[in-house]
């Protein structure tokens, strides 16, 4: 699971910034692949190289057209699950939500966001890429556009803009891209598990998935298994380029599994993920739906793991299915339970999504018009 992970996401995001397969609206120049740091240690956007050696940023229309369908899909389903229960209380429901809830939600997830945004850079500067906190926040909530992919690949396109930018190599970023995946689910693993006596039926198949999880980060740390296997299909020509770049991503992966980094990632994962779940308790307060804290807890968290494992889009229509399932086992019906699903995965994914989109085409208009000073220097 986790390498097939791996080389999706190595092989989408090193075709976006070879500019393999990939339609773009803007091309830019490309920086050299060290950044400078000032005295004080942070990172200083590398000037500019020789002209004409470009790289290209993903273009905004094709940006729009992948968030267009990803949101139709989700209109689709959610129209769907609508129709198969009881529409009119689905829609009465999510129209009498208390506001002030919906606020206090909104800011948790938002305290979330951030808390993840600040690990993005503390790996950065892990890795010995001094990036400035402001922008690889930006970055890493430009990749929110591209989270409706399979297993959150897409959102591997902030390492374009920090190779632009600061010279960062591309093979870090989905490194920790990897590594950020698996601490996201070491974190909820971690939530879940203090629910895990309430649901007794359930027990099996969450340390089931736990096991796969785990598996997975192990693999990471197993480069005497994986850098034999990878150096020798290295020497095939048509697998040199391929491998070399998974072993590079593979590589940062483990270096960022280290005892200390682990941990501060594992807290951190755990903090962010625990504002979510706790977002879905408040929202079944304000539905007036029975429930505890731990109960809600173990709800989201399993949700997320299986529609993190399915490696849908978005974990679109597994993380639902999950919630929905668990919330029959608690005995809250289906019509009961689904306002609670469609609005927590809009204050979740879907503004998420917004966000991202919001930041992508503010760093596509930043490198635009940075490349305009570039073309003509006596303009501003």
């Amino acid at each position: 699971m986790l390498h097939g992970t791996i080389s999706a996401a190595s092989a989408y995001i090193f075709r976006v910034v070879d500019g393999r397969g990939v339609h773009l609206k803007h091309r830019h120049i490309l920086m050299p692949s060290s950044s400078v740091a000032d005295p004080a240690g942070n990172a200083q956007p590398v000037p500019s190289a020789a002209p004409g050696i470009e790289a290209p940023v993903p273009g905004t229309s094709r940006l729009i057209r992948s968030v267009l369908i990803f949101s139709l899909a989700g209109v689709l389903l959610y129209g769907a699950a609508t129709m198969a229960g009881d529409y009119h209380l689905v829609i009465a429901a999510l129209l009498r939500f208390p506001l002030p809830i919906l606020g206090l939600i909104m800011l948790l997830v938002f305290a979330g966001w951030l808390l993840r945004g600040w690990r993005f850079y503390y790996y950065l500067r892990q890795t010995g890429e001094p990036v400035p906190f402001g922008y690889s926040l930006a970055a890493f909530l430009a990749g929110f556009a591209l989270t409706g992919t399979p297993g959150k690949v897409g959102e591997a396109v902030k390492g374009v803009f920090l190779k632009k930018d600061y010279g960062v190599p591309v093979t870090k970023v989905v490194g920790i891209l990897v590594v950020e995946r698996l601490m996201d689910l070491w974190g909820i693993l971690l939530l879940g598990s203090f629910s895990l006596l309430l649901f007794e039926g359930w027990r099996r198949l969450f340390l089931l998935c736990a096991g796969v999880v785990v598996a997975g980060g192990l693999f990471l740390c197993m480069e005497s298994i994986y850098r034999p296997v990878l150096e020798r299909l290295a020497r095939l020509s048509f697998l040199e380029w391929v491998c070399k770049k998974m072993l590079s991503v593979l590589l940062t992966g483990r270096e960022l599994m280290s005892p200390r980094i682990f941990l501060v990632g594992l807290v951190v994962s755990s903090a962010s993920w625990s504002m979510e779940s706790l977002s879905l308790y408040l929202m079944m307060r304000g539905f007036e739906l029975p429930g505890s804290l731990l109960q809600a807890n173990f709800v989201y968290c399993f949700s997320q793991i299986l529609g993190a494992l399915s490696m849908l889009p978005g974990g679109i229509g597994g993380a639902e299915a999950g919630m929905i399932g668990l919330f029959s086992f608690m005995g809250i019906s289906y019509s009961e339970g689904l306002p609670v699903v469609i609005l927590i995965r809009i204050c979740t994914l879907w503004a998420a999504v917004i966000v991202g989109v919001g930041f992508m085409l503010f760093m596509l208009g930043r490198s635009h018009n940075a490349a305009g000073k570039l073309k003509n220097p006596d303009r501003g």
